[in-house]
């Protein structure tokens, strides 16, 4: 009795290895499309929360907000576990600067973003999981692309004293390179494409620019220039539409 037992939960376990098998192989060879929101986290774990930088008379806070990077992947299968991928996202940094000096009724905050576009280049490895759910994990670079700087400004009065906000954020290059990391998981439909949700962590090897504020009190300024790192994590939402495997041509 137990030899039997011994034989079906082999050929089980052979059947359920030769559809894995199968599964993975039908990846090799495809070339997938894909559309992407990743919502961007500020973490101080991650070094991707607030920075302070002060002179004797101003300290300014700059704190990341919540951002967005979103565009479209593609996917190309290079073996049964292996892929690469590429392809083109628009990035919106959104940042606070808080402006703190003794003279200041209250303290003075500024919003404003920052634009870039990436182009990432990275391998991926996936294991499965179960019939449909995949874990995968990627790493590689992205080419950043910055194509201008951008400066805010803000004032007002109190009583016959003006206070006047200045703030320009200037791109250290218009094209910088970046680590990437990430991880997710994956479900795969027959027809309906695939579903992700993951996280990625994006860390350029310089800083992106740096910032140069202002405040003056009448006639009288106050300035404080510091970098900006560029480091984000993101929470990654992807949708792959189905594609069949190539079939090879027959000699």
């Amino acid at each position: 009795m137990d030899y039997r037992i011994n034989i079906r939960l082999r050929v089980i376990a052979t059947l359920a290895l030769a559809i894995a098998m199968h599964a993975l192989r039908a990846q090799q060879g495809v070339t997938t499309f894909g559309v992407q929101f990743k919502p961007m986290v500020p973490s101080a774990f991650f070094e991707t929360g607030p920075e302070t930088f002060s002179t004797d008379e101003l300290e300014m806070s700059l704190t990341p907000r919540f951002g967005v990077n979103f565009g479209c992947v593609i996917r190309k299968g290079l073996t049964p576990t292996w892929s690469f991928e590429t392809g083109i996202n628009l990035v919106q940094r959104n940042y606070s600067i808080q402006f703190q000096h003794e003279r200041l009724p209250q303290n003075e905050t500024m919003n404003y973003r920052f634009i870039g576009y990436e182009i990432p280049l990275q391998g991926l490895l996936y294991m499965r999981l179960g019939e449909n759910l995949f874990v995968n994990a990627s790493g590689g670079m992205s080419i950043d692309l910055y194509p201008s700087n951008v400066e805010t400004s803000n004032g007002y009065f109190v009583d016959t004293v003006a206070f006047d906000f200045y703030q320009k954020t200037i791109r250290q290059s218009w094209l910088q390179a970046a680590i990437l990391a990430n991880l997710g998981f994956e479900w795969r439909t027959k027809k309906s494409g695939y579903f992700y949700l993951g996280a990625s962590y994006h860390r350029p090897f310089n800083d992106i620019g740096y910032v140069f504020a202002e405040i003056q009190i009448d006639t009288d300024p106050a300035v404080v220039t510091y970098p900006v790192s560029g480091n984000y994590l993101t929470i990654d939402l992807r949708y792959f539409f189905h594609e069949d495997p190539q079939r090879r041509k027959k000699n």
